[in-house]
């Protein structure tokens, strides 16, 4: 089983890590999301991989998509949060003012992700994940973790700039003593395009 693979039929079973909690991360997840996107400001945001849509409360629910390719995540999140909507992923060209991928690219390979991005058309994007190679490993499902530069240089590719990086402790890795050595960091890269309109 790879990739997509993977999620579209493993379901909820690997959304959340058991015995985590609904925020393993340790921080206030969603406050951060609705200041820096209230930051840049938004007509609407797409949640790619949004999962059961555990981050959706951090947008308004009149702005706000999220998008999976698990029809069971989407149904469980259809069943969580009524006030918002949420489809399946399909290949279609989705257009929103505000991106947003929490732990999604990492799931990834370059050439992957050079194929969604394509997809994208928005002004902003949110770039959300541990950074560092050392994260890297092979399986199922496979991650591909990346550093700062090589985001800033793929994103680059695609006509997207850096415009904010933010980083909080995600307290699940920095209690486990084996992770040690490793950044245990969430970092929030915020992208903005460079098209003077890059929504069609």
């Amino acid at each position: 089983m790879q990739g997509r693979d993977f999620w579209r039929e493993e379901g909820l079973e690997h959304v959340i890590p058991k015995g985590f909690g609904q925020f393993p991360e340790g921080f206030d997840v969603q406050g951060v999301l609705r200041n820096l996107s209230e930051e840049v400001g938004y007509n609407s945001v797409i949640d790619f991989g949004c999962g059961y849509g555990r981050l959706c409360e951090s947008f308004d629910p009149q702005k706000y998509l999220g998008v999976d390719i698990s029809p069971e995540v989407i149904e469980e999140a259809k069943s969580k949060f009524d006030k918002y909507q949420f489809s399946i992923l399909t290949n279609d060209v989705m257009g929103a003012e505000l991106y947003l991928a929490y732990m999604v690219f990492l799931h990834l390979s370059d050439r992957e992700l050079h194929a969604t991005l394509q997809q994208f058309r928005c002004k902003w994007l949110i770039v959300s994940e541990i950074l560092g190679k050392e994260w890297r490993r092979e399986g199922v499902p496979a991650v591909f973790n990346r550093e700062l530069s090589d985001y800033v240089q793929l994103l680059r590719s695609h006509d997207f700039v850096l415009h904010k990086h933010v980083k909080r402790g995600y307290k699940r890795y920095q209690d486990i003593p084996w992770y040690q050595g490793k950044n245990t960091d969430i970092s929030f890269l915020v992208f903005r395009k460079c098209l003077k309109n890059p929504i069609s």
